[in-house]
């Protein structure tokens, strides 16, 4: 019995930390993903659609031909957005953060955003990270 538990708990882990993506239509993503794809993106053809399941995270990719790539939460918060081709477009990003982000780096883009629910994270095309609040206020930099 031991051993069948012990087994068990193994195959668990191993199913919960398996993420697989699937692809899936535009129409599938939840309705605040694709309200905030046709705000600020719809200029731009999307070339894939992906949804990422765990045990308890259920996430959503959207990659377009520009080479930004988004991602979701289950709700259709837009939690990541990176570029690998060029820069975040700045309308995307908070205004108060923009803001501290040109004021102190006026010269530099920015390559990815990321919203974990605790803070955001901000990475300039030079390497620097900047971390924010969820106020908004700038509490790190890491150059």
């Amino acid at each position: 019995m031991k051993r069948l538990v012990s087994i068990l708990i193994v195959l668990f882990a191993v199913v919960a930390l398996h993420a697989e993506e699937q692809p899936i239509t535009f129409g599938e993503l939840p309705k605040n993903a694709k309200i905030f794809v046709f705000t600020y993106f719809k200029d731009i053809p999307f070339t894939e659609v992906y949804i990422e399941r765990r045990a308890s995270l259920t996430q959503y990719e959207v990659r377009l031909q520009d080479g930004v790539e988004l991602q979701f939460d289950r709700t259709g918060l837009c939690t990541e957005i990176s570029s690998k081709n060029g820069e975040v477009p700045d309308i995307v990003i908070p205004k108060r953060m923009l803001s501290v982000i040109r004021k102190h780096y006026p010269d530099n883009y920015i390559r990815k955003y990321e919203n974990n629910g605790r803070m955001y994270e901000i990475e300039l095309d030079n390497g620097v990270v900047l971390t924010f609040s969820m106020t908004m206020r700038l509490i790190d930099v890491d150059e």
